[in-house]
């Protein structure tokens, strides 16, 4: 009997020093930039460009010689004008802004990763907004 007792103490020792010892790493979401101001003039170059190309995003696949388009800095604008993907006479509707956007319920394939982030995919539709220049 006094062994069954040890028995369980032993085990509810092993327990509680188990579950003392768990450790979580809580990861704190990536900043993001701050939305765009309404005023601004969106640069395709210094604003668009680099969403596609920072971190394991777009250009983790879209790149040259890979999936269309190819976001790469010296093909994205060529690449996503000439493929259609930017409707200037209804923006919300240009593919570039809903194919990975959070904002848009779509059926997409896009990982969640790959997204753009809520500011990020306000710059893309501010920017096809002001005309999809190339700047």
């Amino acid at each position: 009997m006094k062994t069954k007792w040890i028995y369980q103490v032993l085990l509810i020792l092993f327990c509680v020093t188990i579950f003392a010892s768990c450790e979580y790493d809580f990861v704190e979401p990536e900043p993001q930039s701050p939305p765009p101001d309404p005023g601004e003039t969106i640069s395709f170059n210094d604003q668009i460009v680099p969403i596609f190309t920072s971190g394991d995003k777009c250009t983790l696949c879209h790149k040259t010689n890979s999936t269309d388009p190819d976001l790469t800095p010296d093909n994205a604008y060529n690449s996503i004008t000439n493929m259609g993907l930017v409707n200037t006479d209804s923006p919300a509707d240009s593919e570039i802004y809903t194919y990975a956007s959070p904002a848009v319920n779509n059926s997409h394939s896009t990982p969640p990763k790959q997204k753009y982030t809520e500011n990020e995919a306000a710059f893309v539709l501010q920017w096809i907004e002001q005309g999809a220049e190339d700047n």
